[in-house]
């Protein structure tokens, strides 16, 4: 390929996911409704359900988790799924509608389609972190691993049951805690420009970048051309489903 492939980062937040396919060998561009001052390419501020998805080669959207995720059950967070809208089937829609090579992230669940999950431990990451991706691609995931750490290394937090905030229960750095230095957080998710707000709702560039030297092999493999001409001829195949069904 004579130039980097092109990859729209939908829901980008703060570049977690961005930065591994960067590394795989993607340009990126990020959007996400919020300002996102640290995210590391080229950034727009924008609704990610309403922007365009021409000139790209392909899209990953990571819509919000908080409706999915296991803390919405906690005394103080229990209004997340009001606060933060279920956007998994529309983004999920429009995705397919557009045809491109896509993949879709979220945690475990959330109501993802053919999904497989990444973990910490298949990338020697110091985290668990499991996500779940979705995608129209036929993408190989390595399995998880939990026994490559030692029990009992970082404080829990959650459960008095299990000792409380700073009792060594945890076998693995659990990400977004106030009780584990942020240093150590950023070490064990690959990440090193973040606050601690935003590498809460990351994920590791590692899973991204296992997933972006995959969609690599596919978009040399499927296409062959140039991706400018891919570009173009999708545009004009685009262009011609609406005359079509305009003339219906």
């Amino acid at each position: 390929m004579n130039e980097r492939p092109r990859l729209l980062d939908l829901f980008c937040g703060a570049g977690g996911a961005a930065v591994g396919y960067h590394r795989a060998g993607f340009e990126v561009v990020g959007v996400d409704i919020k300002p996102q001052p640290h995210y590391p390419f080229e950034f727009h501020q924008a609704d990610a359900m309403t922007y365009p998805l021409e000139g790209f080669d392909v899209i990953h959207a990571s819509p919000p988790c908080q409706a999915f995720t296991k803390y919405k059950n906690a005394g103080n967070r229990r209004d997340l799924p009001e606060r933060y809208p279920d956007l998994v089937a529309a983004t999920r829609e429009r995705l397919v509608e557009n045809g491109l090579p896509f993949v879709i992230e979220n945690v475990v669940g959330a109501p993802l389609f053919t999904v497989f999950v990444l973990c910490g431990s298949a990338f020697g990451l110091d985290i668990q972190r499991h996500r779940l991706f979705e995608t129209n691609v036929l993408l190989l995931a390595p399995g998880c691993d939990h026994t490559v750490w030692p029990a009992n290394r970082f404080p829990g937090g959650r459960s008095r049951e299990r000792g409380g905030a700073r009792v060594k229960v945890r076998n693995t750095v659990e990400v977004g805690r106030w009780n584990i230095p942020l240093h150590t957080q950023e070490k064990a998710m690959g990440i090193d420009w973040m606050t601690l707000e935003e590498l809460s709702e990351a994920i590791p560039p590692a899973y991204t970048e296992y997933i972006g030297k995959q969609l690599l092999r596919h978009l040399a493999a499927t296409y062959g051309q140039p991706l400018k001409e891919h570009r173009l001829l999708a545009q004009i195949a685009t262009s011609q489903i609406g005359d079509f069904e305009e003339g219906a």
